[in-house]
This record gives structure tokens, sequence and C-alpha cells, in this order.
């Protein structure tokens, strides 16, 4: 049985080198080539490897790391889509061999000790190394020399099956895209290359692929944010996907609305052409893109259901292997001609997130709790979105270090804290970070209503934050009680202009009473970037904008609007 089903015929990849719409792709293969194929990449060194362990940096050792996966990955597909070019072939087969003689195919982030020999950590990339050996074995079949093909199955063995066999892994019990990301990459890899094996465990994946199906509600929001839904949902797919196949279609993961809902979340999340919601750790400024063989794949299974984001969003980046061979599989020329549809609105219960498109702006807002996966305290915040751009924005994640992922750093970074969020700062204290508390949405006679008091740890306090879309824009009323103080924060990343109870900014007006409020703005500086010390650089300027309620009473309302 050929689990990877008749359209992995050599021909397709032949073939794209002829069809127009294949173009962009095939020219982001070819500078995938140029920047990682050519030249030597420097062997890694143990300096840098020990880094994240010593300073908490992990960009320097993953450079060299990723630029050798990125090698492989391009290579392969340029090996299938020019077969007649030996050049292509041999550097593969070169950098095969290399690979398997890394030390370990996990990151040192992800690496829980370097003081002891362990070169089988199964992480993310590892799991992922597993599955596009596996991939690239059984599609270039004959062409590799016996030995690289053994050297693939004893490395496999030996990296992946004897270590998942020999214990329960810390990710199986997670409820986050670790869970699919690992399994699923394991389960591929089992029935591409050890059928027998994957028998004996085929129940366990299943398990932990529910496991993470089971931390969505039924809504379909992967509060990681949109970028965490496209990786760890992806997985998902391609391994249910595969597994249907498999299975001869009796075991079929990809049924039922929760599934479909959740396949269907990022369209929902599409702000404008090349904007989508940042909840969570996502793109800066909202600038995010989706690799256009997920796309295909969700929209060959799920069809009409499916909305085919924007193209300028698409991106072909063989950084995610199996999701950039399906831009050949999956393609189908219908695809083609889709637009956004710029009049819609969602709500989604279950998190309290909420969406509109509209012909002059966007919006989204949102509840949910602050004890989510990659979290941010953010709970009742807002993001306005005009022109492709967000004016009133949520600026995203941050470079990732050690001390971004642990509690004692994680909320004192302005990215994550409240203070870098739409939300007001209420007797002085921001969002506190108390996992259990939540918030309270709903969504009645066009009006989005969040009580979110218990995300503030002040006692006594009543918070109900209430927007109302109108035809240009949201008109926003914070009502409470048991305050002292309060201010709203409004965060851009455009200069605003301040005048009595106007703010002008990027295109966008926000009045309120200047008789009982007045605003001042602040400049931060967000980080972008790590040198390679690990310390911070290429510094971008926040605006916070601040509107001081003057003697808060029980009420306070502004209005945001497209000028």
């Amino acid at each position: 049985m050929n689990i990877l089903d008749k359209s992995y015929d050599p021909e397709i990849w032949v073939k794209s080198r002829d069809i127009p719409s294949f173009k962009p792709v095939l020219e982001s293969l070819m500078k995938s080539y140029e920047e990682f194929c050519i030249g030597e990449i420097p062997t890694p060194k143990f300096s840098q490897f020990r880094l994240f362990h010593d300073v908490g940096d992990r960009t320097i050792y993953q450079e060299s790391f990723f630029k050798r996966q990125h090698r492989m990955f391009t290579l392969a597909a340029l090996s299938l889509i020019y077969p007649e070019n030996e050049d292509y072939f041999n550097l593969l087969q070169d950098t095969i061999f290399e690979i398997c003689d890394l030390y370990v195919w996990a990151l040192p982030a992800h690496m829980p000790s370097i003081t002891e020999n362990n070169n089988t950590e199964l992480d993310l990339d590892a799991c992922s190394f597993g599955y596009a050996l596996a991939l690239i074995k059984v599609m270039l079949g004959e062409r590799l020399h016996p030995l690289i093909k053994a050297r693939i199955d004893a490395e496999i063995d030996r990296r992946i099956v004897k270590p998942f066999l020999a214990q329960r892994w810390h990710w199986e019990f997670r409820s986050n895209n670790w869970t699919t990301v690992c399994a699923g990459n394991i389960g591929c890899t089992l029935m591409l290359n050890r059928p027998e094996i994957f028998e004996l465990v085929k129940d366990r994946i299943n398990h932990d692929m529910q496991t993470y199906i089971d931390a969505y509600q039924d809504d379909g929001v992967c509060t990681e944010g949109a970028g965490y839904w496209g990786y760890g949902f992806g997985y998902y797919v391609a391994y249910a996907d595969m597994l249907r196949t498999y299975s001869n279609g009796e075991i079929d993961l990809l049924k039922g609305e929760k599934i479909k809902s959740i396949a269907t979340f990022f369209q929902k999340m599409i702000l404008d052409e090349n904007i989508v919601v940042t909840f969570g750790d996502c793109g800066l400024g909202g600038k995010m893109t989706v690799t256009g063989g997920f796309v295909y794949k969700l929209k060959s299974i799920f069809g009409n259901a499916y909305e085919i984001p924007p193209r300028d969003m698409f991106v072909y980046d063989v950084h995610y292997f199996p999701f950039f061979m399906d831009t050949f599989i999956c393609y189908d020329e219908s695809f083609e001609g889709a637009s956004l549809n710029k009049n819609v609105e969602y709500f989604m219960a279950n998190q309290g997130w909420f969406v509109k498109r509209a012909p002059l702006y966007s919006f989204a807002c949102r509840g949910g709790t602050n004890g989510e996966s990659h979290n941010h305290n953010d709970v009742g915040s807002f993001i306005f979105c005009i022109n492709d751009k967000q004016v009133l924005c949520d600026i995203g994640g941050r470079p990732y270090t050690r001390q971004y992922f642990e509690n004692e750093y994680r909320y004192t970074f302005f990215e994550t804290s409240s203070r870098g969020h739409n939300v007001p700062i209420i007797n002085g204290q921001y969002q506190a970070n108390i996992p259990e508390t939540r918030s309270y949405t709903t969504y009645e006679n066009g009006v989005i209503s969040i009580d979110f008091h218990e995300l503030y740890d002040i006692s006594n306090l009543k918070l109900v934050r209430k927007y109302e879309p109108n035809e240009r824009g949201v008109f926003v009323t914070d009502e409470f009680d048991g305050v002292t103080t309060f201010t709203e924060r409004l965060i851009s990343f455009d200069k605003p202009q301040i005048k009595g109870g106007e703010i002008l900014v990027g295109g966008v007006k926000i009045t309120f009473d200047p008789s009982i409020a007045d605003a001042d703005y602040i400049i931060e500086k967000n980080a972008t970037k790590l040198n390679t010390d690990g310390t911070m650089a290429e510094t971008r300027d926040v605006y916070c904008m601040n509107i001081n309620v003057k003697a808060p009473k029980n009420e306070f309302s502004f209005a945001v609007e497209v000028i």
C-alpha cells in the first residue's frame, strides 16, 4: 500500500515547472537555494551549543542548525523538481550524511540538561527531522545511495523510535502545539518507515492527538495565537490525513464540527490583506504569513467551509517541509481567484473572542484568561486596523530567550505585561498573572461585553468593558467600581497627536470628553532582535497613549473611528 497516495507521482514535480501559478513557489525555492545551499555551513560548536544554558541566548547555535535543516529540505525539493540536475542531488546526499552525524537533533533550548550525554532528546525539531528524512527516503526511493538509506533507517531507529518506545514524554501530556507536532511527526515517521512499530503505538499517538484537540473548545480558537495554530494543527492534519490513507479510511480524525471549527480558525483571524489578529506570541505588528501548501491541503479536505486567505499572506517556506511539499501535491487551479470578504463578523463564544471586518476598518477583541500557553496578560484588549495596518495594536511576541519563558521574568517584559496592551491601568496596577482567573464575555444586540474584574488583583473591583462597533469604528465603555485611579492605555507604533479630547494616530481618531479626562503619551522601546551575547538590539518605538480619568466615578467612554 502506498500511503503517500498516487498524487506523489514524480511527474507532478517536473510538471510544476510549466505551471504559471508555481512561479512564486519556484522563485522562493531558488532564493532558499542561494541562501542555504551555496558554500559551507560552519560546523556546530560546543561554545555555541551551551549559550542557551549559560546566558539564555538561543539564536547563535540555531542559526547554523536551521541553515543545515533548510539546506536539506531545499535540496530534496529541487531534486524532485529538477531530477536531471545531479548537483542538487549530490549535495542533498552530502547534507543528509552530515545531519546523521549531528550530536543531537533537538535544540539546546529544549534539552533538560547539558551536563549529561543525551543525544536522543525528542523535541519539536528532532521529531520533524525524523519525518522529513522518512519522507525524503520514500519520495526519492532508489535514487538514494544504499548507505544513505541505511543511515536514515539507523538514525530514525536510534533517535526517534527507541527513545519514544522507552518512555512517555512530557509533551504527551501538554495541551499545546508540542503535543501534536512531536506525536504527529513521530506517527508519520513510523507509518512511512516502521509500520510494524506504528501498529504497536497507534493508539498511544491517537490519544496524544486527542489531547491536543481537547485543549480546544467548540469555537475552534487557538489561544496560543494564529501562528501556533498553523504549526500545531498543521501537523495534526498531516498525521490525520496520512492515517486516513494508511487505515483505508477506517480511522478519520478529520471528521466533526469541532475539527472544522479549528480548521477555519485562521480565516477568522484575518483583519486585512496582510494583517491578522496577534493575540499571544505572534508576529510583530500583525504581519503574519500562512504556508501555501497547508492552505491547499485544508481547502482540499474541507472544501467550501474553508476560505482561502489573501494571496499576499502566502509563503512558500521549506522550513515546514511537509507543508511545502503539499504546495505541489494539493494544488488545484480552482483555488485561484479567491477574495477576502470584508463585511463579516465572528463571535467565538467559548473563549470570548470577537472579530469584525467592515468596509472601512477591522476590529478584534478578546476575553479568556491569563493562564494560556504563550500567555500575555491581555484579557479585555482590542485591535483596530485600517489600510492594512494595525493602528491600535497588539504588538505580538518578543525574541525567545530562556528568561522569556521563566515565570520570574516573563511578565516583566513590555510585550507580555498588560502595560503593552490596550487595557486599563487601575489603581496604578496592571493585570495580574493569576492563571485560574477568567473573564465572562457575551455578545448581544451588537454589543460585546467583557467582565474582566478577576484579572486585576484588586479587592472589590467591578469592571466591565463594552465594545459597540458601528459603520466608522467602535465605541468603548468601561464600567467600574472600587476604583481610585483609572487610566485607559492605548498602544500604537504610530506617533500620536493629542489635542484636548482628541487623539489622532495613523489615520484613526480617538475622542473622549476632555472635561473628565486628559491624555498624554510615553514612548517605550520594543526590542525586536538579539545581539550575539543575548542582549537586546534593534529597538522600535512603541507609543503608549494614556487617557487619565479625573476623579473616576463609575464609567468612562471613548470612540475609535476612521478619520
